[in-house]
């Protein structure tokens, strides 16, 4: 009954400085925020029994970040740029203790807007045991930081989200960002990861910026090299980084501040790599490959052809120096014993192995285990199978099959 004389109270008060001249509120309209479009599928539904983190050690990655007493139901978003279709994935990485395959794909097509969807799979149960969108983002590939549950990604600019081209830190465990870098300028050329520090090149630079993970958010520092247009890789331990270009290659270590140049050297004049690979933890070798197909192997001084026909991605098994390459056609996988072998062993096409699949070829890791080579391919249908390799014929086995 009170809130009447409040009303009239305030119909009053309008009446009385209605005729006098009061400057009219102004109004702003409201601007509807874009709206990433529901792409692919992933629920995660209760399961008191689910058992995420079963066969798995307490202290592995793969525990650490599953979640209990749920389950996930996962349908890739589809890639409707390619006539041949398949999944619209933006990369994957194996962790350092190899119990937990990461896979990153993007979520609102071609024109966007987007957000990235991350999808952690348990390989030592074969489970999907945690699943999570990073709203509003759009990350264009991802590396593990080693001995935490914290992954590296570029994240391209978004004008829609008032996003720029910039590093982010994401946390498999918590399923959030954790830390931004400075903003950059330009889009990520390459990036590659080491146990302290990040190094980047960008689109239309001449340098290297290394980024320490104890300061990501501060300034990066800024590293000087010959390499013209740069790109960078790391070895497996992370002690030596690679800059390469067109033209030439250098190699650094990561044991000082700033990292000591160790070796330069010059390459073929017309070989422009856009791919790298140290087979172990040494300078002794090295992988370089261009978009155009031609992969080569440099051994000292001497630079030996591979294939003129590879395909994207490779691993070695670095015990025994054994190469796996992704080669075209028929999407299939060369095996050379390096340093001696520049010619594949043997070749095969996962596609054409029980169970059959159509995709291409998108990543492969290798598993540091003793006798028979195990491989994990993810193709370009976001299938994921586990491969032995034996003397005359592999063994295919799928983890997870994406619905079609």
């Amino acid at each position: 009954m009170r809130a009447f004389p409040t009303f009239s109270l305030l119909a009053s008060a309008v009446l009385l400085f209605g005729a006098a001249d009061v400057p009219p509120i102004p109004f702003e309209e409201e601007t509807e925020r874009p709206a990433v479009a529901e792409t692919g599928r992933l629920l995660e539904l209760k399961d008191p029994a689910a058992d995420n983190r079963g066969n798995t050690p307490p202290g592995a990655l793969a525990s650490l970040v599953a979640r209990p007493g749920v389950v996930y139901d996962w349908a890739p978003s589809p890639d409707r740029s390619r006539i041949t279709g398949g999944a619209d994935l933006v990369d994957a990485f194996l962790s350092t203790d190899e119990t937990l395959l990461v896979v990153l794909e993007k979520v609102g097509g071609k024109e966007g807007p987007n957000a990235t969807r991350v999808i952690c799979c348990n390989l030592r149960n074969g489970k999907i045991v945690r699943g999570f969108t990073i709203p509003e983002r759009k990350l264009a590939g991802a590396a593990p930081v080693p001995g935490s549950t914290l992954f590296v990604a570029p994240q391209a600019a978004q004008e829609a989200f008032e996003q720029p081209d910039r590093l982010v830190s994401v946390d498999l465990r918590s399923g959030r960002l954790r830390e931004e870098s400075q903003p950059f300028e330009r889009p990520v050329r390459s990036f590659a990861v080491t146990a302290g520090s990040t190094y980047v090149t960008l689109e239309g630079g001449d340098s290297v910026l290394a980024i320490p993970h104890e300061a990501f958010t501060e300034t990066p520092k800024q590293m000087k090299t010959l390499v013209p247009e740069p790109r960078v890789a790391a070895s497996p331990d992370g002690s030596l980084l690679i800059v390469y270009g067109k033209g030439r290659c250098e190699i650094y270590s990561t044991g000082t501040e700033p990292p000591e140049l160790l070796s330069s050297r010059e390459l073929p004049p017309d070989f422009n790599p856009e791919w790298a690979l140290l087979p172990d933890n040494s300078a002794d070798l090295l992988i370089l490959a261009e978009n155009s197909g031609q992969a080569l192997l440099f051994s000292g001084e001497i630079s030996r052809p591979l294939t003129d026909k590879f395909a994207g991605t490779g691993c070695v098994r670095t015990a025994d120096r054994l190469l796996f390459l992704a080669q075209d056609p028929k999407e299939a996988i060369g095996v050379y014993h390096l340093p001696t072998e520049v010619v594949p062993s043997i070749t095969v096409s996962p596609g054409e192995l029980r169970p059959f699949s159509r995709g291409r070829n998108f990543r492969l890791f290798v598993l540091t285990t003793s006798g028979e080579p195990e491989l994990l391919l993810i193709d370009s249908h976001a299938n994921i199978a586990w491969l032995t390799v034996k003397p005359r014929r592999w063994q295919k086995e799928l983890l997870f099959a994406a619905p079609k």
